[in-house]
């Protein structure tokens, strides 16, 4: 008989499968709707973490992506992609901000 983390492990990786195929079909909610019951199931897991911040950055929530990105960099600090999206958003924002208090 399967222990409870093995079965746990298994329907992860089904649900990040089926996610993945909604992504790459650029069916954002339904692949954000995938990557949140995996969170639901384990919320430090990494990959679905970093994908629901690739969604809300591909959907334009830069807020919410920086948030997701930064957990992933938490996580696991060496994430180099994470790393990298952190700072492009925030070299965006920084932009934007400037902008916005010298017009």
């Amino acid at each position: 008989m399967q222990d409870i983390h093995t079965i746990q492990m298994k329907e992860i990786q089904d649900i990040l499968s089926k996610a993945k195929h909604y992504f790459e079909a650029e069916e954002f909610q339904l692949a954000l709707s995938e990557y949140q019951k995996v969170i639901d199931l384990d919320s430090n897991q990494v990959e679905a973490n970093f994908m629901i911040g690739e969604i809300h950055h591909q959907l334009g929530d830069m807020a919410k992506a920086l948030s997701y990105y930064i957990r992933v960099s938490d996580l696991e600090p060496g994430h180099s992609k994470a790393n990298v999206k952190i700072e492009m958003i925030n070299t965006i924002l920084d932009y934007f901000n400037r902008d916005m208090h010298n017009p």
